[in-house]
């Protein structure tokens, strides 16, 4: 079962790429499946940080893969973690 911040985050990814939410599963690959540039990461994280009301460090941000991982990572800074 999906999370509130899962479905809004996969929203976001969704809206930013012009696809519909359907289009983007838990697995996709950030840069093979959704051909996911440096740049649009970039302005998919400052709008999920603005939506969400945190900050990603440059660290958390490198090791990110996934559609997964970015939901992790934006959970875990939800909880202070």
């Amino acid at each position: 079962m999906s999370s509130e911040i899962e479905v809004e985050i996969i929203k976001t990814i969704a809206e930013q790429l012009g696809l519909t939410p359907d289009d983007v599963e838990r697995d996709s690959s950030l840069y093979e499946d959704l051909n996911l540039g440096q740049l649009e990461l970039n302005d998919l994280l400052s709008n999920l940080s603005q939506k969400f009301n945190v900050t990603f460090e440059p660290d958390q941000i490198e090791h990110l893969k996934k559609v997964e991982d970015l939901i992790v990572l934006v959970e875990d800074n939800l909880l202070g973690l």
